[in-house]
């Protein structure tokens, strides 16, 4: 009986040992998991010195784990990834700064860009892009690849050009946390009267496009040398009364 008992009693601790382990294993392995999401959402959502942050609390848990586990060889092991991890940086040090450091278009319009003021003929519908990443974009450009409408015939407005506010149609650099307005259309002080879309082709020549009181939407594209291109889809409103303009981002 004591045999017994002294049996039980040591399965008991044995079962409740490993029902510990799993227990912990379970833990490590959720917050292994929890700690590489948070890494690469704050490297995708983050700017450089998040980056740089990430960087440094990885390098250092592997120096850590080399001193802890690498056992009798474990300088000679911090040794050899120090010296790889510098012929790495020395070999793809381009590539790794466009890594920490990364251009992002962001593109706004809203009816608080229609300029009415500036001048007594027309009002003016602008938008706005604004670089939210921390290295510069060269030679922006944007488009406007097609208008849809029911007003609209298919085909007639593609790929025309958009000018910078003042009138200027050359490609820019885009320096962090810097904007541009540039303009879409405008339209006059009449009732009824349609909005005319600013569309520059190749040759430099304005497409001449009118469209009449309705709803419609644009889709805008963003170009650089040093990003991808980013298309935006905007809402556009022409109403019957002169002011009742509405323009505002939609989804493509």
């Amino acid at each position: 009986m004591h045999f017994t008992l002294d049996s039980a009693f040591c399965a008991l601790l044995c079962s409740s040992a490993v029902n510990d382990l799993k227990c912990l294993a379970t833990v490590a392995i959720v917050i292994l998991v929890l700690g590489i999401l948070g890494i690469c959402i704050g490297w995708v959502r983050g700017r450089a010195k998040t980056r740089l942050g990430i960087t440094l609390l990885v390098t250092s848990a592997i120096c850590a784990s080399i001193l802890f586990f690498g056992g009798e060889n474990r300088w000679e092991m911090l040794m050899s990834f120090g010296t790889l991890s510098a012929v790495i940086a020395a070999v793809f040090l381009d590539d790794i700064r466009l890594l920490y450091h990364r251009p992002k278009i962001d593109v706004y319009v809203g009816d608080d860009l229609i300029d009415r003021a500036s001048f007594e003929d027309a009002q003016w519908i602008r938008g706005k892009i604004k670089n939210v990443g921390d290295r510069g974009v060269e030679r922006c450009r944007l488009k406007l690849l097609r208008v849809e409408g029911q007003n609209i015939q298919p085909g007639r407005i593609e790929n025309g050009f958009l000018q910078w506010q003042g009138g200027t149609r050359i490609p820019r650099r885009l320096n962090p946390d810097e904007h541009w307005i540039f303009d879409i259309g405008t339209r006059t002080w009449e009732p009824n009267s349609p909005a005319t879309l600013l569309a520059y082709f190749v040759k430099q020549d304005l497409l001449s496009c009118q469209i009449p009181p309705g709803t419609y939407k644009l889709i805008l594209a963003v170009y650089g040398e040093n990003i991808p291109s980013k298309t935006q889809a905007v809402s556009l409103r022409i109403g019957a009364a002169a002011e009742d303009i509405q323009i505002f981002l939609t989804k493509s």
